[in-house]
């Protein structure tokens, strides 16, 4: 179960930084910005967010479907990471 809390955790940052791509994106590039961080930003956003989730979130669905409990993961961090994941899937099929 720690590792499962370890990935959500990091799926919740990954999904941060899904929200600063898109913008990153929308704002062509900011001036002032590091390159280095924008493409750090965009790949664990746009890659590993998207991979990240689709692992937690099967995770955590297997375990609601064999009624195991996912104790000491905060319900608000398993919404978040879903709605998130239907995002990213939504934006996939566009």
């Amino acid at each position: 179960m720690a590792l499962l809390r370890m990935l959500s955790r990091a799926a919740f940052i990954c999904n941060v930084c899904f929200m600063l791509a898109i913008g990153i994106l929308r704002l062509k590039h900011p001036e002032n910005w590091d390159p280095g961080i924008s493409s750090l930003i965009i790949v664990m956003g746009f890659f590993v967010a998207i991979v990240l989730n689709i692992v937690v979130n099967l995770w955590l669905l297997v375990l609601r479907l064999s009624k195991k409990r996912t104790e000491g993961i905060p319900r608000t961090l398993i919404i978040i990471n879903t709605v998130f994941l239907a995002i990213q899937i939504i934006l996939l099929i566009k």
